[in-house]
């Protein structure tokens, strides 16, 4: 416990600022036992005042620095006596055990409820809330069900998610359609995928143990420090790619072994909801149309919302910034309008609601609030995807040939006649990433222009737009291709085109073709064979005005965001070099590829003002 007199730390400061003084609320640092005796760093912020207070946890493996994700609605929570507890996972910060990306989080989430609810302080009633990793924690645990947990919060979700129904072999994000995510990946895995990281003794007096983490923190590079990005940069260039990590002197992670294949045995051991977790706690999933786990957020929706009290809210934002809105907001490099929404008011009222009995502080609200891009404005419903939504196809159409942004690549409202486009994927040139992912360093929506103006490109984009259209929903490809090598990728790119040409960027999937019959029946290709093959994995609510354009790259590479494919049939983290792969994509006649998109039929009300100038024009 702290002392009036000791200067506060930066996690003690943040929660005097929010209300809890040192009056009112004492803070402890406690190891708390595991049921199989690991002991982990665990924070409590609980009430002086005698009687039963609800409590709100937070499972991270970041440090216990403050308490931001609250900043918000956090007041609110002091002044009704909330305590809350930031514990970290196993093997992180001074948690024993080795780490593992979400290892263990499950049972010991288990028993830290346990613990909450057994205290005097505690009203046996526990909420869990947080962005990222702390969202993750929460996913498994609340299909699985606890009696003190009674209501979740998750926010940028998507690297907790295993198989379930639209989802399959994405192992949390790491893969898509096979391929491996490799910058993100490696990004977080250098600082935070640490297996084994310097302890606290066993010290038997627990005041000098709670001294020792009050004072003490492990400090690793992060994020945003200029010189890790740039070793990270420079090592990323470099081949093979399962060594990324450990060029840069990193110590083991479990990123050597997450990479070598999407079924490899490493993955048994991560904490993922599946299919065969079929309960539900009351929860809101929040998440970013442009964050990485989008798709994965909605698919969960989907699969979780025939429970009662299931709510999806999706904003036009990229990781974790949901919260930070704006009457003049942008994503990345694209303006789309005013962000303002009352997520405070809603968290607050949806704690109190089943953490403090005030089911009359809860105001009923839709079920899903989706952010309609382009149109600066929101859609509601009850079920997703919305009832006013319907299927339809473009098919993809050649004359000339639809290289660059200059050929002649169109979207169709029928199939054309028979035709090919040929394109190259070179790993020693791969077509660069632009936009995506995590944005850490670089504007998640941007201009796609400079890929679109490479020969390795295909671009397919419908004619200019006399009628407004609205996609909302998931998109997927039917694509017909062959090629020259054992094995290739093939990615696809969702663009919103504007009247000036500026094309941004909606989202991206990528398909590795030896996993084309799924992950569980690898097979290489044989040369010249044509296979009909399906893209999953983009969901997003877009709003085209007249005068705009949708359009579709196809492109053999997207690096470094994804690993090279090195076009050997092999182990692609492994190799150092390949063949430069010749594919086709065969397209109208007998081989009609084609796009899939859900149309909002419904009425729109565009509210950014570049949209309701071109409405009235």
């Amino acid at each position: 416990m702290t002392e009036d007199f000791q200067p506060p730390t930066p996690l003690e400061a943040s929660a005097r600022a929010l209300g809890a003084d040192t009056a009112r609320y004492r803070i402890d640092y406690l190891m708390l036992p595991m049921r199989d005796g690991v002991r982990l760093a665990t924070v409590v912020i609980a009430p002086k005042a005698a009687g039963a207070h609800p409590a709100l946890l937070v499972r991270t493996p970041y440090p216990a620095s403050s308490l931001d994700a609250f900043s918000g609605f956090g007041k609110g929570l002091f002044e009704k006596n909330y305590a809350i507890i930031m514990q970290n996972e196993r093997g992180s910060q001074w948690s024993e055990g080795d780490f593992g990306l979400l290892s263990k989080t499950t049972a010991d989430g288990q028993d830290t409820l346990d613990w909450i609810a057994a205290q005097d302080w505690s009203n046996g009633r526990v909420g869990m809330h947080g962005c990222s990793s702390t969202a993750e924690n929460q996913l498994k645990l609340a299909a699985i069900g606890h009696p003190a947990l009674r209501a979740c919060v998750a926010m940028s979700s998507g690297a907790g998610i295993g198989d379930i129904p639209g989802v399959q072999g994405s192992q949390g994000l790491f893969f898509r359609g096979g391929v491996p995510m490799l910058s993100d990946w490696a990004l977080w895995h250098a600082p935070n995928g640490i297996r084994r990281r310097p302890k606290l003794p066993e010290v038997a007096d627990p005041g000098e143990l709670a001294r020792t983490m009050r004072l003490y923190s492990i400090s690793v590079p992060g994020f945003r420090d200029p010189e890790y990005a740039k070793a990270l940069e420079a090592s990323l260039r470099q081949a093979p790619s399962g060594e990324v990590l450990r060029r840069m002197g990193a110590p083991l992670t479990g990123f050597e072994q997450f990479i070598a294949s999407p079924t490899a045995a490493a993955w048994d051991d991560v904490d993922l909801i599946d299919a065969g977790h079929t309960g539900a706690t009351p929860s809101i999933n929040v998440n970013g149309w442009m964050d990485i786990g989008a798709y994965e957020t909605v698919k969960l929706f989907e699969f979780q919302q025939h429970h009662p009290d299931q709510y999806l809210i999706m904003a036009p934002t990229g990781h974790c910034r949901m919260t930070r809105t704006s009457k003049d907001a942008k994503l990345g490099d694209r303006p789309v309008g005013d962000t303002s929404f009352g997520y405070d008011e809603i968290f607050a009222a949806w704690f109190d609601r089943w953490l403090l009995d005030k089911p009359d502080d809860w105001k009923p609200m839709p079920k899903v609030r989706v952010f309609l891009m382009g149109a600066g404005s929101w859609l509601t419903g009850e079920t997703w995807p919305l009832p006013e939504t319907a299927e339809r196809s473009l098919y993809l159409g050649s004359d000339a040939g639809a290289a660059t942004l200059w050929g002649d690549g169109a979207l169709l409202a029928e199939p054309g006649a028979a035709g090919t486009d040929a394109f190259l994927a070179d790993p020693y040139n791969p077509v660069p990433s632009i936009g995506g992912g995590l944005g850490i360093s670089a504007p998640v929506c941007a201009d796609q222009r400079p890929a679109q103006c490479r020969a390795d490109v295909l671009v397919y984009s419908t004619p200019a737009l006399e009628q407004a259209v609205s996609i909302v929903g998931d998109v997927s490809a039917e694509l017909y291709v062959s090629a020259d090598v054992p094995d290739a990728d093939v990615f696809l790119k969702l663009v919103d085109v504007y009247p000036d040409g500026t094309a941004y960027n909606l989202a991206q999937t990528a398909l590795r073709l030896r996993y084309r019959s799924g992950l569980e029946s690898p097979a290489n290709l044989v040369a010249g064979d044509i296979y009909r093959v399906e893209l999953r994995g983009i969901t997003t609510a877009n709003y085209f005005p007249p005068g705009h354009r949708i359009r579709i790259e196809i492109a053999g590479s997207s690096f470094p965001d994804a690993d090279r494919n090195w076009h050997t049939g092999g182990r692609n983290d492994l190799a150092t070099g390949g063949p430069v792969a010749r594919l086709t994509l065969h397209h109208g006649g007998e081989r009609p590829s084609r796009i899939r998109v859900r149309e909002y039929l419904g009425p729109v009300q565009p509210a950014t003002a570049s949209a309701r100038a071109i409405e009235l024009s």
